[in-house]
């Protein structure tokens, strides 16, 4: 894949994952059937099902959410008079849905394991956290864009990525009570509504779609995601 830029001027970031609720229903049912075909040895009870299935759906829009702001698109940010860089080396982000840090830290601890959500906090990319907290000139606490995080036409740097969360084909495997594999089909971006309205099975073409596992896990009575997954 090409390397590409988004615009940093996005006002807001559209999750559009309405669908996700029913395909993660549907797409159950047949994770259900498929124990037995593959010969898994676990069956969940009806109660952990629902629950394994309730969590799934709320962690999927979670991972899908922080991956573009931290890797994808970026947070609208107000630009230095001038166009100078900041002093401070942080742009001071403007976003109606995220105004502190903590707002950041919330999104991402509340879907991720301990471990995961301080990698993504502080070095997702490999080069230190892409926001942090910032302190504007009347001592009000904000978050700040990494000046390292934009290029030179103010555009935040993002990765190159070519596939649609807007309807994902998803599929769980439960291993434990505490343990349930989440099998994830990403249609490409230029045929993502038309994969989602044709509503094709899992033989899709390689080339048109992208396959992602990712493993939600419970401990102290809350389900969490070990790792981001793109």
């Amino acid at each position: 894949m090409t390397k590409k830029n988004t615009a940093a001027t996005i006002v807001t970031i559209i999750v559009a994952l309405l669908a996700i609720s029913a395909t993660l229903f549907l797409l159950y049912k047949m994770s259900q059937e498929q124990t037995q075909e593959n010969d898994y040895v676990y069956v969940p009870s009806e109660e952990i099902n629902n629950e394994m299935n309730d969590n799934a759906v709320i962690l999927i829009k979670n991972n899908c959410e922080v991956f573009r702001v931290f890797m994808q698109y970026g947070l609208a940010y107000e630009p230095e008079p001038y166009n100078n860089l900041p002093e401070d080396k942080l742009y001071s982000v403007k976003s109606d849905k995220y105004t502190t840090m903590a707002d950041l830290e919330k999104l991402v601890k509340s879907t991720f394991v301990e471990k995961e959500a301080e990698r993504i906090l502080t070095n997702v990319n490999g080069n230190g956290p892409v926001f942090s907290e910032e302190t504007n000139y009347s001592g009000e606490k904000g978050i700040g864009l990494a000046m390292e995080m934009v290029d030179k036409d103010g555009r935040f740097k993002g990765i190159a990525y070519d596939y649609s969360w807007t309807s994902p084909r998803v599929l769980l495997k439960p291993r434990s009570n505490t343990e349930c594999l989440i099998e994830i089909e990403l249609a490409k971006e230029a045929t993502a509504a038309e994969s989602s309205k044709e509503e094709s099975t899992s033989d899709s073409n390689s080339g048109d779609s992208i396959k992602l596992t990712a493993t939600m896990t419970k401990a102290n009575g809350k389900w969490l995601l070990e790792k981001l997954t793109y």
